[in-house]
């Protein structure tokens, strides 16, 4: 590469990373413009490869999380979601994640922010859970290791599957817990999809773009591994198969895929 291609692709690097801040600080709409996810996961992607920072994959994950709050709060639903604080039905479900998002919950968990529990209360919990498919929860009625009293006790630090887990009918939620709705019809809010799929893309663009493996696993199983292991996130980053153990029985929507692809192939470019 000439030195004029480099420092034109340092210029568009600069140029992505301001769009992507503008664009954290204050949310996107549900369809964002392409530059403003591509700045976003510039942002993220940077992060990623923060020199010295073993705590680089949390932080993204924190990144992410925050983009889909803000937005959320700039570009609200329009329709009212049947979800309470104490509503807990869709925390007996099958919920996936991504290493950075486990490295953040189990700092959580190990922080003390994770409310009335500790690393080896929240490890126990998640014994039922391991190993099972998503058919198998639905209706076994089995609480997510983070569950207390009804209530997500790290919900500042959830997943962003979480934060678009609402529903517009309380009826449905109740169904599917019970095990007698196994075709997952419950109606969601249309803008917590929205939010936490763009942020979700985007983290997931700035990852591939960065080198490091996607796959996603199961809440109680990865949690359970990163809280056994402290290292675990410093050995991921370091190119480690830290999740080697762990069933990969986690199928991302392809359309999903094609989206973060492209994101990770205008990053390289």
């Amino acid at each position: 590469m000439s030195d004029d291609s480099r420092q034109q692709r340092r210029r568009l690097v600069r140029e992505r990373l301001k769009t992507g801040q503008r664009a954290l600080a204050k949310g996107v709409p549900q369809t964002p413009t392409r530059p403003d996810i591509v700045g976003i996961a510039e942002v993220l992607r940077a992060k990623l490869e923060e020199a010295g920072n073993d705590r680089r994959a949390s932080e993204a994950a924190r990144i992410a999380q925050g983009l889909s709050e803000r937005s959320l709060k700039a570009h609200p639903a329009k329709v009212p979601i049947a979800c309470k604080k104490g509503c807990g039905y869709c925390c007996h479900t099958f919920v996936a994640v991504l290493p950075p998002e486990a490295f953040r919950l189990a700092d959580a968990v190990r922080g003390g922010t994770s409310r009335a529990l500790g690393v080896e209360a929240v490890r126990a919990r998640t014994l039922p859970l391991r190993g099972l498919s998503p058919d198998q929860r639905v209706g076994a009625k089995l609480p997510c290791p983070l569950l207390v009293d009804g209530e997500c006790s790290v919900y500042a630090d959830r997943p962003l599957v979480c934060r678009q887990a609402t529903s517009l009918s309380l009826p449905s939620c109740i169904e599917e817990y019970e095990g007698t709705d196994r075709e997952g019809r419950i109606e969601i809010s249309s803008a917590h999809l929205a939010h936490s799929s763009n942020a979700h893309v985007a983290l997931l663009g700035a990852m591939q773009a960065a080198g490091l493996p996607t796959d996603a696993f199961e809440l109680g199983a990865v949690l359970d591994l990163v809280l056994a292991d402290p290292a675990a996130e410093r050995r991921w980053l370091a190119g480690e198969d830290v999740f080697a153990p762990l069933p990969r029985n986690v199928v991302r929507e392809r359309q999903v895929e094609l989206v973060a692809e492209r994101i990770a192939a205008e990053l390289r470019a």
